[in-house]
């Protein structure tokens, strides 16, 4: 079995040798291979490598993706599972909504939310792992599966917006507005259905705990 290491971005197992890891997609030079790691990958590894390219690149068309598929893997699950929890926060937030404070001009609200955050709720849990790589994992239970895209903060008008990247559509799409409760309880607003959303923060381990038993969708 060849020599493992840490990716230390997403904290996944890959090859010694890596360069660049395998998950998550990001560069790794850090680590020289020594003599003993000098053997060729396997043909399914290379196989494998030539098969990912999850990263959008000038000059390459992308395969159409009907309207009605990109709606039910960005749009509908979302809309799902905010729904069962605006039945549990939407009393909690009309009365107390205001104490939040919101991440205000200036904040690194990028940086504040590079972790891992989750809901608590069983039958309607989702998870998010932002990697400092700009790499989001996106963990919807209810669904069955987790999914991975580039993500980006950004600020108009004195609030945060997360925006996540559609290869699909090969454009930016406004998905909701980010707030903070306190230092470990993230508040999301879905812009489309306008739901409310309250994330804790979790560990990577229970991130990788939940997004494991799950399929893994491009």
């Amino acid at each position: 079995m060849a020599d493992l290491k840490t990716c230390p971005f997403c904290l996944e197992e890959i090859p010694v040798r890596a360069i660049k890891c395998r998950y998550c997609e990001s560069m790794i030079n850090d680590v020289k291979p020594t003599e003993s790691e000098t053997v060729k990958p396997a043909k399914t590894e290379v196989k494998e490598k030539k098969k990912r390219s999850d990263t959008p690149q000038q000059g390459v068309s992308c395969q159409p993706v009907s309207k009605k598929k990109s709606y039910k893997r960005f749009v509908l699950p979302l809309g799902i599972v905010l729904v069962f929890l605006l039945l549990i926060v939407a009393g909690y937030w009309l009365l107390f909504g205001g104490e939040g404070s919101q991440v205000t001009e200036g904040s690194a609200a990028g940086d504040l939310i590079t972790e891992a955050w989750g809901t608590d709720s069983p039958g309607s849990e989702l998870y998010f792992q932002f990697l400092p790589n700009e790499i989001v994992e996106i963990a919807v239970v209810p669904e069955g599966y987790w999914f991975r895209t580039q993500y980006r903060v950004v600020k108009a008008e004195e609030k945060s917006y997360l925006e996540l990247y559609h290869r699909g559509l090969a454009e930016w799409e406004r998905n909701a507005e980010i707030t903070f409760k306190d230092a470990d309880t993230l508040i999301m607003t879905d812009l489309l259905a306008g739901v409310i959303i309250e994330l804790k923060r979790i560990t990577d381990s229970e991130f990788r705990e939940a997004r494991n038993v799950l399929r893994f969708e491009r």
